[in-house]
């Protein structure tokens, strides 16, 4: 039995289009009909009902597709686990990080962990905060670098309580914050943890304006266009600060709120302790620099 007779079963399986199945797969329709047939006599059995116009998967198709869609990923994984040890790597750790995380940090924490443990393959998903304690506790990554915490039983660690920083267009760098509160509009995500204590304070403004975008990135993009102003954790918004594209200032308000990064696993190995020392240098580092501005 090929292993390319399976690909080409579960796209077919999954479409019940042998035309559509040879798009996906860059092949000849013709090849994707051998291939099932290849495969049908090999299990002694029809996979597919079929008539002039289409085909359909039968009983016995359905059933083999959860088969070959288990058998594809051991091979998948055997693969990439091979082909990882002769590149030198021993081991792997998959990450699922935060937008905000992956922005900021992440990319001087992957680099730094490189540098101490080579052998070590990293895989990194993007995640929502909200996501990321299900995926550590389903065990789908190893590591969540996560806004929030979970209520799952993890290992849970603070790496950072950072304060926030107001940040305006630079064209508006001399306003008056309390004034900007009032007359520009206020951007956020429903994932900040801390906007409902930014609420509170804000109450004192009862005209305030709010925009919700859900995403770091644009927030501060916005900002820069002069499409509002936002609070955001100084870690994020040290880059452009320095690279003078956006203006940051803290406001006396609100220097009791802060933004909390958490470190979460189901389990803890040598490799996860290592990478969290690294975190832990880090941030720890940042937090040295908060205080030196």
């Amino acid at each position: 039995m090929e292993t390319e007779w399976l690909r080409t079963f579960i796209v077919a399986a999954k479409t019940e289009n042998f035309r559509e199945t040879a798009e996906k797969c860059f092949m000849m329709q013709s090849t994707v009909t051998k291939h099932i047939r290849h495969l049908e006599k090999e299990l002694q059995t029809t996979l597919f009902e079929r008539n002039s116009k289409q085909v359909k998967l039968n009983s016995v198709g359905a059933h083999f597709l959860h088969q070959a869609e288990k058998i594809v990923e051991a091979i998948d994984e055997a693969m990439n686990s091979t082909a990882s040890f002769v590149n030198g790597f021993t081991s792997q750790l998959t990450i699922g990080v935060a937008p905000q995380i992956a922005n900021s940090t992440l990319p001087l924490i992957i680099e730094i962990f490189q540098q101490k443990r080579p052998a070590i393959q990293l895989s990194i998903e993007l995640l929502k905060s909200n996501e990321i304690g299900e995926a550590v506790y389903a065990g789908q990554i190893d590591i969540g670098l996560s806004k929030l915490t979970s209520t799952r039983d993890l290992q849970t660690e603070i790496l950072a309580q950072e304060p926030l920083q107001l940040i305006v267009p630079m064209s508006k760098m001399e306003s008056d914050a309390m004034t900007l509160l009032q007359q520009e509009t206020i951007l956020t995500h429903e994932y900040a943890a801390y906007w409902q204590e930014v609420q509170q304070v804000l109450g004192q403004f009862p005209s305030y304006k709010s925009m919700n975008l859900n995403q770091t990135e644009v927030i501060k993009n916005f900002v820069k266009q002069g499409l509002g102003i936002a609070f955001l954790p100084k870690s994020v918004i040290d880059a452009d600060h320095q690279q003078q594209l956006l203006y940051s200032c803290s406001v006396q308000e609100f220097q009791h709120i802060v933004s909390n990064t958490y470190f979460l696993t189901k389990y803890v190995t040598a490799d996860i302790e290592a990478f969290l020392e690294v975190c832990q240098i880090i941030y720890n580092n940042n937090d040295t620099a908060f205080c030196n501005n």
